[in-house]
């Protein structure tokens, strides 16, 4: 196990190779590095921020990638039926979608990453606000500053395929910069007291800080139209060409790919930067060959365009089919697995931005190895496989969206091509599928740490933020909440996920359960076993309370009416109400509805509540316990010594059990807890009530609670909570009878 020391101590150092060798070595702790080194390092946070600023515009990807696959679509004879039934105003239409999703999508992604990392700053800086639509237009301003002025130029930078990296890279800088400015206290205008918006005010007082910003950029651009430098993508196809000439095919292959890759990975369209390569260099090779076979001769170069398209970018670049298939494989997020679901069908069309932007690959460092190695391996076994004469040559062009498989018999005019294209896809997923399960993994740590802290959240007694204890958390946690709060709403709406098991009440033998307690359980199809705090405080802060409550009651009651005929009768079910549902002037009639349709009698029903929620008994809470009491169900109070209840309250309120709670348990025999336990068990005996210990792990403890005068029993010692089915088995087993001295 990976001790904190040496994920702290990797967080304070740099990567060297030594570390990068232990690391691989220990494959468990793995994980617990990156993670760490993510988390601490300050990279995690600038991923996380593109990631979040990419997967705002997956409604622009998604559009633009179904209607691109339909303009491009392979199979000329269908555009035609289409432009028969539809007119050929569906080239038209269809063009401005594209226009106004992939051609404006860079810029979208430039107001995105601006906002959130606003948000973000927000989160860390509580002192200073920045709002993130105007850290936005500051983004904006500082783009069109630094964008070529000549409109044929400007206008690809809008789109994917352009001017994806330069959007990052100006909301990046424009708006780090104005974040910095902004909690420089000199230049904050003093207008935190002006008007009644906050927002208004916010924007006033930082309104230096936006000025500065854009001016810097505005010198920034002076300095480069000034020096004369050309834009990154002459600067790239001018410096790669030479490279070309100097190289065999197999090093140019080598290059070819791994750039490609490298800067799809960076976040902008490797062909697209390298066009100049493709039409001077690949499409002729392809050409070439294709009037070799005409002349019934043989075809000399192995790479060409079709060769590229056909075996190192199966589903797109990154050779995103072979992702797909080791997710489906490997992952056990479902989330990532829907994504693969619905980007699958774009993927066999060679279009893969839906998982580009929505896992996403782009700038993601868990993915980078398999990104750039997976065409490359490709690419070097068909190039093998070609020049050893067990592939045939490629030759001519086919259009680039060829599904995969029939892209292969096209291009060699052999059912060989598409085994191997089937074969390399195999080869892919076997090299990705490692990094699937590490990338699951981290995913998995992350849940963990923010699961972690919603529990402490809503296991504490103070409300949080906007009284919510889970929800009206900031950051990450409060992100998660609302997801959950969403998931508990559709849950119970349909009557999924949500379970109750049930964990026995014992006498001090064991050998008679006098009652049982329903337990609620919730199984995330994502993050797995919800912890029931957490479930609860999230109810309350969503306003389902009411609706989960009843569903255990429900789920409680039917049960313990199908095990009348077989149990005895005196065994009672324990159902806990929060003081949200206890303050519900309807309970009443929602319990009595209950009882009614599930035919139990009221008295086999124990309804537990907190000490909290009668530490102030309101003439209302009393309305409702009397009229409980008065149908026959029996209250008892739930972790009872925790002080909040007075003896005032003990007596006013009609109670029929105290369980004591199991922070009481814990110690050595004879302190001071066992002092305070004996206390309550007198306390009980003098109000007539029946006193549970709850939490009883040991044998140890059942003694030595025993001659403290205890009789009943709740915990692990005896059982866990366990299904319906395994209850009754239990209840069967043990031959259950009924405690006399509960009887009446």
């Amino acid at each position: 196990m990976t001790t904190p020391f040496r994920m702290e101590k990797l967080a304070k150092l740099p990567l060297s190779y030594g570390a990068i060798y232990k690391i691989l070595l220990d494959r468990r702790s793995l994980p617990d590095y990156v993670f760490s080194w993510l988390k601490h390092s300050g990279f995690g946070d600038a991923i996380l921020i593109i990631q979040r600023g990419l997967s705002s515009t997956l409604p622009l990807i998604m559009v633009g990638a179904f209607v691109l696959m339909l303009r491009n679509f392979p199979v000329p004879q269908f555009r035609i039926l289409l432009s028969r039934v539809l007119g050929p105003e569906w080239l038209t239409v269809t063009e401005d979608i594209v226009a106004g999703s992939f051609g404006i999508a860079a810029l979208a992604v430039l107001f995105s990453i601006s906002g959130t990392m606003a948000r973000h700053a927000n989160q860390k800086h509580r002192d200073t606000f920045v709002c993130p639509i105007l850290a936005g237009i500051v983004s904006l301003s500082c783009y069109f500053i630094i964008a070529p002025h000549d409109a044929t130029m400007l206008r690809p930078l809008f789109s994917l395929d352009r001017g994806l990296l330069f959007s990052i890279v100006i909301a990046f800088s424009s708006c780090g910069l104005l974040l910095r400015l902004a909690r420089i206290k000199t230049l904050q205008m003093p207008f935190k007291d002006t008007g009644h918006d906050p927002i208004i005010r916010s924007t006033l007082t930082v309104l230096p800080a936006g000025t500065a910003t854009i001016a810097a950029f505005g010198i920034f651009k002076a300095v480069l139209v000034f020096s004369g430098l050309p834009d990154i993508h002459t600067l790239i196809t001018h410096s790669f060409i030479p490279l070309v000439t100097h190289l065999g095919e197999l090093g140019f292959n080598i290059l070819y790919v791994f750039f490609s890759q490298l800067l799809w990975f960076l976040g902008t369209h490797g062909p697209n930067m390298l066009f100049a390569i493709e039409q001077n260099v690949l499409v002729p090779a392809g050409q070439a060959n294709a009037d070799a076979i005409a002349h019934g001769l043989q075809p000399v170069f192995i790479i060409t365009k079709s060769f590229y398209d056909t075996f190192s970018s199966a589903g797109g670049s990154g050779s995103t089919l072979s992702l797909i298939l080791a997710i489906f494989w490997k992952s056990k997020n479902t989330g990532n697995r829907k994504l693969c679901f619905f980007g699958m069908f774009p993927a066999l069309f060679n279009v893969n931005e839906p998982l580009l932007f929505g896992l996403p690959l782009i700038f993601n460092p868990i993915y980078l190895i398999p990104f750039l190695l997976t065409p490359l391996l490709q690419s070097l076994a068909a190039y093998g496989a070609t020049a050893m004469g067990i592939l045939p040559y490629t030759a001519g062009t086919i259009p680039w969206t060829t599904p995969v498989l029939f892209s292969g018999y096209l291009s060699t005019g052999s059912l060989i091509g598409p085994l191997f294209q089937l074969a390399l896809i195999l080869l892919g997923a076997l090299l990705y599928a490692p990094f699937v399960e590490l990338d699951d993994s981290i995913q998995e740590e992350q849940g963990r740490q923010n699961m972690a802290a919603l529990l402490k959240a809503a296991s504490g007694c103070a409300p949080g933020p906007h009284g919510q204890k889970c929800m009206g958390l900031g950051g990450e946690q409060g992100r998660l909440a609302k997801t959950l709060a969403g998931d508990l709403a559709t849950a119970l709406k349909h009557g999924e996920q949500l379970y109750v098991v049930y964990q026995p009440q014992f006498n001090g033998t064991g050998d008679h359960i006098m009652g049982v307690e329903a337990l609620l359980r919730w199984k995330h199809p994502t993050y797995g076993m919800i912890p029931p705090p957490i479930t609860v405080a999230l109810a309350e802060d969503s306003g389902n309370m009411d609706k989960l409550g009843m569903l255990v009651l429900s789920e409680a009651c039917a049960h313990r009416a199908v095990w009348r005929k077989t149990v005895s009768e005196h065994m009672r079910i324990a159902v806990n109400l929060s003081p949200h549902q206890l303050h519900n002037t309807n309970l009443v009639h929602n319990v009595m509805a209950v009882l009614q349709k599930t035919e139990l009698p009221p008295s086999l029903l124990e309804l537990e509540i907190s000490e909290s929620s009668i530490l102030d008994p309101t003439p209302t809470l009393m309305d409702t316990i009397t009229r409980l009491q008065k149908l026959g169900i029996r209250l008892a109070i739930d972790d009872f010594g925790m002080g909040h209840t007075s003896l005032r309250c003990l007596k006013a309120i009609p109670l029929h059990t105290l369980k004591i709670d199991r922070s009481l348990t814990i110690g050595e025999p004879g302190n001071i807890n066992d002092q305070i336990i004996r206390s309550i068990i007198d306390l009980g005996n003098t109000l007539r009530m029946t006193t549970i210990i709850e939490g009883v792990e040991t044998g140890e403890q059942v003694e030595r609670f025993r001659k403290l005068g205890c009789d009943f029993f709740q915990g692990f010692f005896f059982s866990r909570p366990v299904p319906a089915e395994a209850l009754y088995a239990l209840l069967k087993q043990t031959k259950t009878a009924a405690v006399q001295s509960l009887a009446g």
